[in-house]
């Protein structure tokens, strides 16, 4: 899931921009996502002490603060991408030691502006966080994360992809390599099935049960040695 927040002291403007945002990630991505609004430099402050977010739309003047010159000090480390906006050019004048991800005029905000901020901003922030990935499928484009993956199966040089709220994406490669992308609680538990470990509910002979009710097939040979990395991860959380 992509998660964005909106911080900009006009109600109707945030309302509207929510509406673009949401708009242009059906249009150009087609993936999971939250939006938050917020009307103040404190809430967003208090929600980001608790919380992360992929993506901050942020309005350089917020109730005549610089939301610029208050992110150095209150956004901290480098994951969060922010896109700030503004009517006033003129208050931009940090703009080189603020961490930018994106520029926008108010004023010149198209929808083709704004899917350029979304898709560099994605770019990033997948770079930036391990567990986000672009996943190709025909001619659209996905943002996942890998922990919603439940398992992936392959056939005729094809990978299926099992996601949680997603449903199922097809995408071309093998197993074989897909899995050197893959964080280390993904088992390949037989040559056609790689499973989430985090998704697993039980076992039996000779299968793992998914939360979903997938039943991935474990072969008898393989079994024993399967069960036992399954058992040490689990040791290990």
């Amino acid at each position: 899931m992509i998660k964005i927040a909106i911080c900009d002291d006009s109600e109707e403007f945030s309302s509207i921009l929510e509406f673009k945002i949401g708009k242009c990630i059906n249009e150009l991505l087609g993936a999971e996502y939250e939006i938050i609004r917020f009307h103040s430099l404190s809430k967003l402050q208090a929600f980001l002490d608790a919380n992360t977010v992929d993506i901050l739309f942020l309005d350089i003047m917020v109730n005549d603060t610089n939301s610029m010159d208050w992110s150095l000090s209150n956004i901290k480390g480098n994951y969060t991408q922010i896109i700030f906006m503004t009517s006033y050019p003129q208050c931009a004048y940090n703009l080189s030691e603020a961490k930018c991800c994106y520029y926008i005029m108010k004023a010149k905000m198209t929808d083709e502006t704004l899917a350029r901020a979304l898709k560099k901003a994605l770019q990033k922030s997948t770079k930036k966080d391990p567990n986000l990935t672009i996943i190709k499928s025909g001619s659209k484009n996905s943002i996942i994360n890998f922990q919603d993956i439940i398992y992936l199966e392959t056939f005729n040089n094809n990978l299926m992809l099992h996601v949680k709220n997603l449903g199922n994406i097809l995408i071309y490669s093998s197993l074989k390599e897909y899995q050197k992308t893959l964080p280390p609680n993904f088992l390949r538990c037989h040559k056609s099935f790689t499973v989430n470990m985090n998704h697993i509910t039980s076992y039996e002979p000779y299968k793992f049960i998914t939360a979903s009710g997938s039943e991935i097939p474990i072969p008898p040979k393989k079994y024993n040695s399967v069960i036992n990395i399954y058992k040490n991860y689990l040791k290990n959380l």
